[in-house]
């Protein structure tokens, strides 16, 4: 049965023993955080104990003073604010932090404006703008978003609005005009840790305005389960202050006094569950992000602000629908897709996928390409066209920047923009085979057939008879596990096949008892139940999988998680 290409991380073992001397930890932790790049026993500790203490002084900003005197100054005259987000769920959490913080010392004087994706498009807009201009307001802060607005920020110097950028992203060239621009990845920031999210830039914000104001501090850690809510969405590395900062959110949403997100718990089915990280980011911020792509992001932002339990309930219920709205949308452009590459063959022999498909939904492509390229296990643009133009989004693999693949190809298209792992970009449907050909070829010349084979990263092989429930407790130390901290997969070889059986709807999932030395351990496999056929053959088989807690009727056992499973007669020894 192939599998996966398991690729074992080489770890220095006499290190990674060392440090787990030093910490008094398992061999095997000590292990996982020499992969992680930490060895130093001090920032091991740290590491493993996040604590808000590791906050940095947020008056490291360079602007951050300029910032915090705006701010005071509004709030002494009771000046009209604007709060500018953006649609996404990093984005809407910014708006409903900034609100619930302040909005008792600026009663009745903030508004805030989230443009809506598939009219709008990122940033600001100089037609929001003028209405808000015409509404009286005399300051502006962005929220994940602004850093780029060069022309908005001089439409704002000219009418005498102050302008307040909190934003995360790359600045481009020259910075807009603003009264203090709070990003740590502007040059010369001042700021130590750069991978804060644009929820977590604003926190850092109001962080410094409650050491002006320490009335705020209270109000401001109550909220911090929604700057870990839009951390975890935002996909940033969960290091440093990030790692802290969802630590501690999580532990707040637990007890949330956010009305609206207690009706978002409730409406997911999680309201009696212990709450991580992959709870927010495969089943809560999922049906934020919904109303985002397809519909009303503010929707999110009222949800967030309510302190009324049937109104909050009526907005959970509306994303609900939204979210399965969203998923039958997601669900029909991903069969049109696979339509088209089973209608030609040819397609998968190619070194990347570009498709294109008449009014595929903006909102969705970019799912569906991760999607696809989880299939295929290589680059996929997917353009939906309308009229004479098609707007496309990309994703990539390990090995291929996309973004400069696609800059490589510019000059087909009408315009572009991105990262190494996704992208953007608008292609005129006269110039569409010639943008396909371009890219193909590309890929081509990149790419090597090995980049393209899917594989899986294995931190440490053990034994069957090590996994305990002490262990699988001492490992949950490296929660919250996410970007740049992956939940370890480790990899077990030579096991016996006792029992198997498909469960879950149509049987697509898998469940499989394995034995070793007489100590047998139960695994799940999500997605695996195809497997079983090969299962019906074999005897023996490694296996690759996350270790976790599996409470049933007042049971606590091991289980494991499968990520791969794979027939010991065709196991290579140089690959897996």
């Amino acid at each position: 049965m192939p599998g996966k290409v398991w690729k074992l991380v080489d770890t220095p073992l006499e290190l990674a023993d060392e440090l787990a001397k030093k910490l008094g930890v398992s061999p095997l932790l000590g292990q996982l955080l020499v992969n992680r790049g930490i060895n130093d026993p001090e920032k091991a500790s740290a590491f493993l104990t996040p604590d808000l203490s590791q906050l940095h002084d947020p008056f490291l900003f360079k602007d951050m003073g300029r910032a915090v005197d705006r701010l005071e100054l509004a709030i002494k005259n009771q000046e009209q604010v604007l709060i500018y987000g953006d649609y996404d769920v990093d984005g809407v959490t910014s708006v409903a932090l900034m609100i619930r913080v302040l909005g008792r010392l600026l009663p009745g004087k903030i508004l805030y404006y989230i443009p809506k994706r598939l009219e709008e498009g990122y940033g600001l807009h100089l037609s929001s703008l003028e209405r808000a201009a015409g509404r009286g307001v005399k300051l502006v802060i962005t929220v994940d978003c602004g850093i780029t607005a060069a022309e908005e920020s001089l439409y704002l110097k000219d009418k005498g609005i102050d302008l307040i950028i909190t934003d995360h992203h790359e600045p481009q060239a020259g910075l807009p005009q603003a009264c203090a621009v709070i990003d740590p990845k502007v040059s010369g920031s001042g700021y130590p840790f750069t991978q804060l999210a644009g929820v977590g830039v604003a926190f850092k914000l109001l962080q410094a305005l409650a050491c002006r104001l320490p009335e705020l501090k209270g109000r401001l850690f109550d909220n911090l389960d929604l700057v870990a809510f839009g951390t975890v969405a935002d996909i940033v590395p969960l290091l440093e202050e990030n790692r802290a900062i969802v630590k501690y959110g999580l532990e707040q949403l637990g007890k949330t006094k956010n009305i609206g997100m207690q009706a978002l718990i409730q409406t997911a089915g999680l309201g009696d569950r212990q709450l991580n990280a992959g709870h927010i980011g495969y089943l809560l911020a999922p049906r934020i992000n919904a109303a985002g792509r397809i519909g009303n992001p503010s929707i999110g932002v009222k949800l967030f602000l309510t302190n009324d339990p049937v109104q909050a309930l009526d907005f959970a219920r509306e994303l609900e629908k939204e979210n399965q709205h969203r998923q039958m949308i997601e669900n029909e452009v991903l069969q049109e897709a696979q339509q088209q590459i089973e209608d030609e063959p040819g397609l998968v022999e190619e070194h990347a996928l570009v498709l294109a498909g008449e009014g595929w939904h903006l909102g969705v492509i970019g799912i569906v390409a991760s999607k696809l390229v989880e299939i295929y296990h290589k680059p996929v643009i997917l353009i939906g066209f309308e009229g004479d133009e098609g707007r496309g989004s990309g994703r990539s693999i390990a090995g291929f920047n996309l973004f400069n693949a696609i800059e490589a190809c510019g000059q087909h298209l009408v315009r572009y923009g991105g990262h190494e792992f996704a992208a953007g970009l608008t292609v005129s449907r006269d110039q569409f085979f010639d943008f396909k050909k371009a890219f193909l070829e590309k890929a081509k010349t990149s790419l090597t057939e090995e980049d393209l084979l899917p594989w899986l990263k294995i931190e440490s092989l053990v034994e069957l008879t090590g996994l305990n429930l002490d262990l699988v407790r001492e490992l949950s130390k490296l929660a919250p596990c996410g970007p740049a901290n992956p939940t370890p997969v480790l990899g077990c070889k030579a096991l016996q096949v006792v029992e198997y059986r498909n469960v879950g709807e149509n049987g697509k999932h898998l469940k499989l008892k394995v034995s070793n030395d007489n100590v047998v351990r139960e695994g799940i496999g999500f997605n695996l139940g195809s497997l079983n056929q090969e299962l019906a053959s074999t005897k023996e088989v490694d296996v690759a999988f996350s270790l976790e807690e599996n409470n049933w009727n007042g049971s606590v056992q091991v289980q494991l998680n499968l990520k791969d499973i794979v027939t010991r007669k065709t196991v290579d020894s140089g690959q897996r």
